[in-house]
C-alpha cells in the first residue's frame, strides 16, 4: 500500500503563512521572485495582468496555481492590490539560502491593507489614509470609534450615543474617509451595509482584540503610563476597547512597536462644531454631493496649500470647525496679519514649497523603512522648515510665535544628513551607493579595493585582445557565472590553450583563466562587504535620527498650521473676503454674503444677499418663490460662511457679524436607497429626525422642500409641524432657514413670533422670467414651474396643456373657497392683498397713495405713517 503524499517543505510553509495570515494574499519570497498560490496566485493573475501557470501537484494530485513577480518589481504590483482592497502579506527570506539546511526560513515582515500601510507607493497622497475601528454594545445601539493614521500618527477616539445611532458614525465616516473598517466578527449587517455605502474595506476580527480591560492594558504599556486619565478617555470602555483593536492590528501588520504613535486625542470635543455626514455631503465641503472629489468644494476653493501637512489640517479644519471665540479670533488675527505682510507671506510661500512630508517621513523614520531618498527629503525640508522660522523673526501675532517656538533648530540633523546620504541616493539601499564618500573610512576601502579590482579586469581586457589578436574580445559579468571573456565563433581556433571552458552560447564561447578567478572573488567581496557596510551605517544612521521623532512631528503640525492659514490668507487677499466679527449673542449677521464655490464658476457675476437672523427675533426664515431663484445656493452660503469663520477664515462678504454655532444641519435635495429599502421620503424623514432629535439653540439648521415627497396634504402638514417644533415656546430656538413652495406656511409668520417670511425677486415680461437672485422680505404664492420646465428643454404641447390644467386648477380652487370669501395673493412685497377689492378701496390706502413722498421730510413722514396706522386699526 502506497504512503499518502504529502506537501513539499517549502509548500508546507506556504500552508503555514495563509493559516497565520487569513483574509490576506501571500508573497513569498522565493530566490528572486515573490510567489503566490492557490486562489492568491489566480487573484494576482486577475487582477495583476501577470500569467498563471502551475507547479506540481498537491496531494490530491491537482496542480497548484502559481503567479509571480520579480522581487524588484514588486513595490509597482502590490501597490496596485492594496488599492483594489486587498490585503497583501510579504514573506521574506529570514537566512542565507547558501548557508541555510534543508528549506530555507522564511517569514512575513509586513502586512498592506488598504487601511494600515506606510508604503509611500500606496500613501503617497497628500491626504490621510484612516484606519477606523468600530465597537458596537451589544445591542448595538452605542457605539466606540477609533481612527488611526499610521504615518503621520494621528491617533484618535470618540464613543457614539444611542441618540446619534448610525448617523453619528456616518459622520466620522464622512469626515475622515476611512480606507478599512476592524469590527468584531459577526457584526450587525446594518453596520456593514453602512460601510460598504461608502466603499470602506470591513475586516473581521476577533471580539477578544476589542476587550475594554485589555486595550486599556495595551494603550497603558504603549504610551508608558500606568493610566489612560491623563487623556481624558478612562469612562469609555467601547471606544478604548476599539482604539487598543486598532492599535493592537497596526503593530501586528507592521511587524513593529509604532513609537511615533505618543497621544491619543478625543474627536469631536467640546471645542469644535459638529458637522453630521448629511450636512458635510449637501455642503459639499470635501467631495460633491455625487461622492467625488472635484473643484466645486469648500476645500477645493479654499487651498492653495504648498505641503501635505497643510493640506491634511485645511480638511481636518473646515470639516471640525473651532467654537471657542479666542481660538478662533487669534487665527484670525494671524490671517488678518499675513495678508498685511506681503513680503514675509512670499518668503515663507517659497520656503514651503521645498518642504516635503515631514510627518510621513517621522512615521517611517520611527517604524524603520524610512528610504535614503525620505532623507534627503527631510533634510531639504528642514532647512525650508529654518527658513520659515528666520522669515517670522520680529513682531508677530501670538499664535504665529507660538507655532514658530514648535519648529525648533534642526541644524545638527540637517548636517549629520547631509554628510552620511550621497546627493542623487537610489531608492533602496540594496542596491548600493546610498552613503557618501568621506563619511565612513571602511567603506570608502572596501569601494577603493572593488574599484581597483574593476580596473585590473579592464585591463586585462585589453592586454588579452593584444596577446590574442581577437580585437573583438571582451570581458563581462553575470549573476550566474560572474566574471567571463568571451569569443565569438569566428575566433575559437585563435583561443590560446589556458583558457577554461565556462559556457557555450550560440555567438561563440565563453572562459575564464585563474587570475580572473581570483580577482572575481577580490571584487565580489569586496562588493559584499561594501553593500553589508553600506546597510549597517544606514540602519545607525536612522537609530540616530529616531529620538528626534517627536520633534519632527511637532514641527510638521506648525508648518502644516502656518500652511492653512496663509492658504486662508491667499484665498481673501484674492477674493476680497472680510474678517468675520465673532459676537456673543445669537445673532448671524451678513452684509452682501456670497457662495465661496459658486462665485467661482459664475461668469456673470455672482448676485450678493444678506441675512440677519436671530435666536431670539428673526429665528426662523421661510423662503418661498420660483425654482432656480437661488434659494437652495443661498442657505448653502449662510452656512458655509459661518463654518468658514469658526474655522479662522475670513469670509465672502461685505461685512458678517457670527454668533458660534454648536452645529450645522441640513436637509437638502432629494435621494433615495433603494438598496436599503428606503424611498426618497423616506430619507428625507430619517435625516429630519436626526435633526430634530439633536438640534440645539445654538444650532443652525438649513431645510429645504421639507414634504415634498409625498401628497400636498400629509406634506404641508408635516412641514407646518416642523416649524412649530423648531420656534417652540419658548422665548428662542435655533437659527432656520426653511425653502419650501407650500405657499400656505407664509401664515405661519403672523401667528409665531420669530418667523419672517422672504422671496427671491422675479421680473416679469410677457411669458418671459428673469431670475434677479436677490432676497426680499415678504412672501409669493408662485413657483414659476412651467416657466423653468421650458427652460429645461421640455416640448411645447406639454407646456401648453401644462398652462390649461394650471388656470383650470387655480379656477377650482377659486370656486371652492366660502362663499364671499377671497383666496389671499400673497404679492412679491406683501404691501396690499391685490385679491382683495374691499381692501383696495380702504380709505387708507386711498390716502397713502395721495401723498407725495418727495416733498416730506423723514420725520413728516413717519408722523404721518403713525397716523394712518392709527386710523386702519380704528
Amino acid at each position: 500500500m502506497s504512503k499518502p503524499r504529502r506537501l513539499t517543505p517549502a509548500m508546507q510553509q506556504v500552508e503555514d503563512m495563509k493559516n497565520q495570515y487569513p483574509g490576506c494574499i501571500l508573497f513569498m519570497r522565493m530566490g528572486d521572485f515573490y510567489e503566490t498560490f492557490y486562489e492568491d496566485a489566480e487573484i494576482c493573475a486577475r487582477e495583476l495582468g501577470i500569467v498563471l501557470t502551475s507547479r506540481s501537484a498537491d496531494p490530491d494530485g491537482k496542480p497548484i496555481p502559481l503567479a509571480g513577480v520579480p522581487y524588484h518589481a514588486a513595490e509597482a504590483y502590490i501597490p496596485r492590490l492594496v488599492r483594489r482592497g486587498y490585503r497583501v502579506a510579504v514573506c521574506e527570506q529570514v537566512e542565507d539560502p547558501k548557508k541555510a539546511k534543508g528549506v530555507v526560513k522564511r517569514d512575513v515582515v509586513c502586512v498592506h491593507t488598504p487601511g494600515c500601510t506606510v508604503d509611500p507607493s500606496i500613501v503617497d497622497a497628500p491626504d490621510s489614509r484612516y484606519l477606523m475601528a468600530l465597537l458596537p454594545d451589544r445591542k448595538a445601539e452605542s457605539f466606540g470609534i477609533a481612527i488611526l493614521e499610521i504615518t503621520t500618527g494621528e491617533f484618535s477616539l470618540r464613543e457614539i450615543s444611542k441618540r446619534e445611532g448610525y448617523e453619528g458614525i456616518a459622520s466620522v465616516i464622512e469626515s475622515s474617509r476611512p480606507a478599512e473598517c476592524l469590527i468584531p466578527e459577526r457584526t450587525d449587517p446594518e453596520i456593514l451595509r453602512l460601510l460598504e455605502s461608502y466603499f470602506v474595506l470591513a475586516t473581521n476580527r476577533h471580539p477578544g482584540e476589542f476587550d475594554p480591560s485589555d486595550a486599556n492594558s495595551l494603550l497603558c504599556r504603549h504610551f508608558g503610563v500606568a493610566t489612560l486619565e491623563g487623556f481624558g478617555i478612562v469612562e469609555m470602555p467601547l471606544a478604548v476597547g476599539a482604539a487598543g483593536a486598532a492599535l493592537s492590528y497596526a503593530i501586528a501588520t507592521q511587524k513593529n512597536a509604532l513609537p511615533h504613535l505618543s497621544e491619543i486625542r478625543l474627536m469631536h470635543a467640546s471645542d469644535r462644531m459638529i458637522l453630521d455626514a448629511v450636512t458635510q455631503r449637501n455642503l459639499e465641503i470635501t467631495r460633491s454631493i455625487g461622492g467625488e472629489r472635484s473643484k466645486a468644494t469648500l476645500i477645493s476653493t479654499l487651498d492653495s496649500t504648498k505641503t501635505p501637512m497643510g493640506r491634511r489640517a485645511l480638511s481636518s479644519e473646515i470639516t471640525a470647525p473651532l467654537t471657542s471665540k479666542k481660538a478662533i479670533n487669534d487665527r484670525l488675527d494671524m490671517v488678518e496679519w499675513l495678508i498685511g505682510s506681503p513680503l514675509i507671506r512670499a518668503d515663507i510661500l517659497d520656503y514651503l514649497a521645498s518642504c516635503g512630508d515631514i510627518e510621513r517621513i517621522s512615521g517611517r523614520i520611527a517604524i524603520g523603512n524610512a528610504s535614503p531618498r525620505d532623507l534627503i527629503s527631510l533634510a531639504l525640508s528642514l532647512d525650508a522648515v529654518r527658513g520659515i522660522a528666520c522669515a517670522l523673526e520680529g513682531v508677530i501675532p501670538p499664535l504665529m510665535e507660538e507655532l514658530a517656538g514648535e519648529i525648533g533648530s534642526f541644524d545638527q540633523t540637517i548636517s549629520l544628513i547631509r554628510s552620511a546620504i550621497a546627493d542623487d541616493p537610489p531608492l533602496l539601499v540594496r542596491n548600493g551607493g546610498v552613503i557618501r564618500n568621506g563619511y565612513d573610512p571602511d567603506l570608502d576601502s572596501l569601494r577603493n579595493t572593488a574599484g581597483s579590482g574593476r580596473d585590473w579586469i579592464l585591463s586585462l581586457q585589453q592586454s588579452e585582445r593584444e596577446r590574442t589578436g581577437i580585437k573583438s574580445l571582451k570581458i563581462a559579468y553575470n549573476q550566474v557565472f560572474g566574471y567571463y571573456i568571451e569569443v565569438t565563433k569566428p575566433n575559437l581556433s585563435r583561443v590560446p590553450p589556458e583558457y577554461e571552458r565556462k559556457q557555450t552560447t550560440a555567438s561563440g564561447e565563453r572562459f575564464t583563466l585563474p587570475s580572473l578567478r581570483e580577482y572575481e572573488r577580490t571584487i565580489a567581496t569586496a562588493d559584499d562587504r561594501a553593500l553589508a557596510r553600506e546597510a549597517e551605517l544606514y540602519l545607525d544612521l536612522i537609530e540616530q535620527l529616531r529620538p528626534q521623532v517627536p520633534s519632527f512631528q511637532a514641527a510638521a503640525r506648525a508648518v502644516g498650521m502656518i500652511d492653512l492659514l496663509l492658504s486662508f490668507a491667499d484665498a481673501a487677499a484674492r477674493r476680497g473676503y472680510v474678517r468675520p466679527a465673532l459676537t456673543d449673542g445669537s445673532s448671524i449677521v451678513i452684509r452682501g454674503g456670497r457662495h465661496p464655490v459658486v462665485e467661482e464658476s459664475v461668469q456673470s457675476g455672482f448676485v450678493p444677499n444678506d441675512t440677519e437672523m436671530d435666536s431670539e427675533g428673526d429665528q426662523i426664515l421661510i423662503l418661498t418663490g420660483a425654482n432656480m431663484a437661488g434659494k437652495s445656493t443661498y442657505m448653502r452660503s449662510v452656512a458655509l460662511i459661518c463654518i468658514m469663520a469658526q474655522s479662522g477664515s475670513f469670509v465672502p462678504a461685505d461685512l458678517a457679524e457670527i454668533s458660534l454655532c454648536d452645529r450645522i444641519f441640513t436637509r437638502v435635495g432629494a435621494s433615495d436607497d433603494l438598496a436599503g429599502g428606503q424611498s426618497t421620503f423616506m430619507v428625507e424623514m430619517v435625516e429630519l429626525a436626526y435633526i430634530l432629535r439633536h438640534v440645539t439653540e445654538r444650532s443652525l439648521v438649513i431645510l429645504d422642500e421639507i414634504g415634498r415627497g409625498t401628497s400636498t396634504v400629509d406634506g404641508y402638514s408635516i412641514a407646518r409641524s416642523v416649524l412649530e417644533f423648531l420656534h417652540g415656546r419658548r422665548s428662542s430656538g435655533p437659527k432656520t432657514l426653511f425653502a419650501t413652495h407650500f405657499h400656505r406656511l407664509v401664515e405661519v409668520e403672523s401667528e409665531l413670533k420669530r418667523v419672517r417670511n422672504y422671496h427671491f425677486a422675479v421680473r416679469e415680461t410677457d411669458d418671459e422670467i428673469t431670475f434677479l437672485r436677490k432676497l426680499i422680505p415678504g412672501a409669493t404664492d408662485r413657483s414659476y414651474g412651467i416657466h423653468v420646465a421650458r427652460l429645461a428643454g421640455v416640448p411645447g404641447k406639454v407646456l401648453d396643456r401644462a398652462r390649461t390644467i394650471l388656470r383650470e386648477t387655480l379656477a377650482e380652487e377659486e370656486r371652492a373657497e366660502a362663499p364671499g370669501k377671497q383666496k389671499p395673493r400673497y404679492t412679491q412685497l406683501l404691501l396690499m392683498d391685490s385679491g382683495s377689492v374691499e381692501k383696495q378701496n380702504h380709505p387708507v390706502l386711498s390716502e397713502l397713495s395721495s401723498l407725495d413722498i418727495d416733498t416730506m421730510s423723514p420725520i413728516e413722514a413717519l408722523n404721518r405713517l403713525a397716523e394712518l396706522k392709527k386710523k386702519a386699526g380704528e
